[in-house]
């Protein structure tokens, strides 16, 4: 398989968190230059990966975040993959407006942000490149408490299709990775026992997802191998959407 992906620049939101980090360390062993933008510098050593701090619900910080890893790079952002997100969960009757505004902001309105910064910079250079949004199931599985969330990974979906079609002329392919669930240990967004295990046990391959299972995804859709791919949304979730699991034969004994 050609990945061919040595001298690209690849800038990745939430890019600091786990499955961003994965990401960004992923690029980095195929040889890619990556900067990991984020609110927060990363927890562990940087090594080859450069942090650009970057808040995607600000238009300034976005276009900020990207002169600064163009002047890191020396060079224009090849790849960007959109890995910015927040999960809380509020019942739909105990969930506020600035809850469900934070939500879709960060969610969708970040994702906008810069994936439009990013193909506005490409066309004007004359130049092709990929984006990777990462996505949910629960673009299209409800979830107790997750109204905003889900309503927020459905528009990323739409918003994947949009862009690739109108930036296709152009030469930038633009995907999704949809994740299902994968452990993280997220302490911004913390996840109880009982839900853990109710999750594990709708997962057709009988485990938990990795971080290294999404980036190995995401570093393939941004590679020569996939260059005839667009508008597409790749579910990396363990085979959770093919079917429910621990149901009995319909028919009787």
């Amino acid at each position: 398989m050609e990945l061919k992906l040595q001298g690209s620049r690849a800038l990745v939101t939430g890019g600091t968190g786990g499955i961003g980090w994965a990401i960004a360390e992923a690029f980095a062993a195929a040889g890619i230059d990556v900067a990991a933008a984020d609110t927060r510098p990363p927890s562990s050593p940087a090594g080859p990966i450069r942090f650009v701090r970057m808040d995607v619900v600000d238009r300034a910080a976005v276009l900020g975040g990207f002169d600064a890893a163009e002047a890191a790079f020396g060079g224009p952002v090849d790849i960007l993959v959109n890995g910015a997100g927040i999960y809380p969960c509020d019942p739909i009757l105990e969930m506020t407006e600035a809850a469900w505004d934070r939500v879709l902001d960060t969610n969708v309105k970040g994702m906008f942000l810069t994936s439009q910064e990013f193909c506005r910079r490409l066309v004007a250079a004359g130049r092709p490149g990929c984006i990777v949004n990462i996505t949910s199931g629960s673009a299209e599985r409800a979830r107790l408490g997750a109204a905003h969330y889900c309503a927020s990974k459905a528009a990323a979906e739409m918003l994947t299709r949009c862009f690739a079609l109108e930036f296709a002329h152009a030469g930038i392919r633009v995907n999704a990775v949809s994740p299902g669930y994968v452990e993280v240990g997220s302490e911004v967004n913390p996840l109880s026992v009982a839900y853990k295990e109710a999750m594990i046990g709708t997962i057709p391959l009988g485990r938990a997802g990795k971080v290294a299972d999404i980036a190995q995804a995401v570093v393939f859709l941004c590679a020569t191998a996939a260059e005839w791919v667009t508008g597409a949304s790749y579910r990396v979730d363990g085979g959770s959407r093919a079917g429910m699991v621990g149901m009995p034969l319909s028919r009787g004994s």
